[in-house]
């Protein structure tokens, strides 16, 4: 955890679940789940397997399973994810790209190749 006095300007790396309550800038990659309390500010580059956010975020998010925006967050910024959820009440400015594969897609590709 990143206690609400604290500011890390850097690069953070890690195998465990982050909760950040102060301020984090830089870029962050987790293999694990990332939250941003509310009254917490994150300005990085986020590579992480679930983010919630409830306070801000600004800067570019690659969420392997999910990203929610709590009802009061901001979240400025680009996002790739294949689950969105935004709250009513929650601010975004940003592009989504929700790829993943539909059912049956690899077989119709694969029907028209002959």
């Amino acid at each position: 955890m990143i206690g609400p006095g604290t500011t890390i300007r850097g690069n953070i790396a890690g195998d465990e679940d982050l909760v950040v309550e102060g301020r984090v800038e830089g870029a962050v990659r987790l293999t694990k789940d990332l939250t941003v309390a509310e009254g917490a500010t994150v300005e990085a580059e986020v590579e992480a397997r679930a983010v919630r956010v409830g306070g801000r975020f600004a800067g570019t998010l690659d969420a392997g399973d999910s990203l929610v925006v709590e009802a009061g967050a901001v979240f400025v910024g680009d996002v790739k994810t294949p689950r969105l959820q935004i709250a009513d009440g929650a601010h975004f400015k940003g592009k989504v790209d929700m790829d993943f594969e539909l059912p049956g897609e690899t077989k119709k590709r694969d029907d028209r190749r002959r």
